[in-house]
């Protein structure tokens, strides 16, 4: 039975852009403005509105002084771009996303960061298309940096191209081993989109192996739970071995929306 693209795959997204999400001290001394100005006055807002950043309850604060920067000159990408980080840690996504894109538009260069964060802004908002898009850019323009063959292996988890997700994320693993950015993190994201993307190819032995390397991580997540308990239904109709059909029971019980999930997904299951 082949995988029925049924289950929207609706926390995955959020569950690692959230393990992803750490905060991070902007010092004006030490930002390699992609836009850079002469102007004083603006130099002056910039260093206000950083300092506004590193502190959670002026955040609000430093979106506002990034967009009177842009109101003096509206060709800094910069601006656009740090505005968007103030509106992401407000959770404004949509308008975030907004500002990502005209930050990226107006750059001078290819800037994988700025491509890296429209990209996951597109995730928060479930516009996976353009995510993919800009994830294959940072391939193309720089093709050591491990993130944009992640993407692609975490876009393929909507977009279906499993074996191409697959290929992406063992050139992304390498690049990650290389460059020692491996972290124990990163390696449990891999192995969570390679279990789902293998039940999407119907290696189902496979699939489990990588779930079981990342439950500890993500086993409260519904989409792990979900494509969890498919490869384990699978396996217990090829085997007809009780402990993937305990396995698959489980993993149902686990789910705490069901109500999100298409009805032709849940009628997969049947027991006799």
């Amino acid at each position: 039975m082949k995988y029925i693209k049924t289950l929207i795959i609706y926390f995955l997204f959020l569950g690692i852009l959230n393990a992803q999400n750490q905060t991070e001290s902007y010092i004006y001394e030490s930002i390699k403005f992609e836009c850079p100005t002469e102007n004083d006055t603006i130099k002056a807002l910039y260093k206000s509105a950083f300092e506004a950043l590193n502190t959670p309850k002026y955040i609000n604060t430093a979106g506002k002084i990034f967009f009177n920067i842009l109101q003096i000159d509206k060709s800094l990408c910069d601006a656009y771009f740090f505005t968007g980080i103030a509106l992401t840690q407000q959770e404004k996504h949509q308008a975030a996303l907004s500002y990502y894109y005209y930050a990226d538009s107006l750059a001078t260069n290819n800037n994988s960061v700025f491509k890296e964060e429209l990209a996951q802004a597109a995730l928060r908002v479930n516009n996976v298309g353009l995510a993919r898009k800009k994830y294959e850019e940072i391939i193309k323009y720089f093709p050591e940096d491990p993130d944009g063959y992640y993407g692609l292996g975490l876009t393929a988890t909507t977009l279906g191209d499993s074996e191409e997700g697959l290929k992406n994320l063992e050139i992304a693993e390498q690049k990650y081993l290389s460059e020692q950015s491996w972290t124990v993190q990163r390696k449990n994201e891999v192995w969570l989109m390679k279990a789902i993307l293998l039940t999407m190819e119907e290696r189902y032995k496979e699939a489990i192996d990588y779930f079981d390397r990342c439950e500890n991580t993500f086993g409260e997540l519904e989409d792990f739970n979900a494509n969890l308990a498919l490869s384990a239904y699978h396996l217990y109709q090829e085997k007809n071995d009780e402990q993937w059909k305990k396995r698959c029971l489980e993993a149902l019980q686990k789910l705490k929306d069901k109500e999100k999930l298409k009805e032709s997904f849940l009628a997969i299951f049947k027991f006799e």
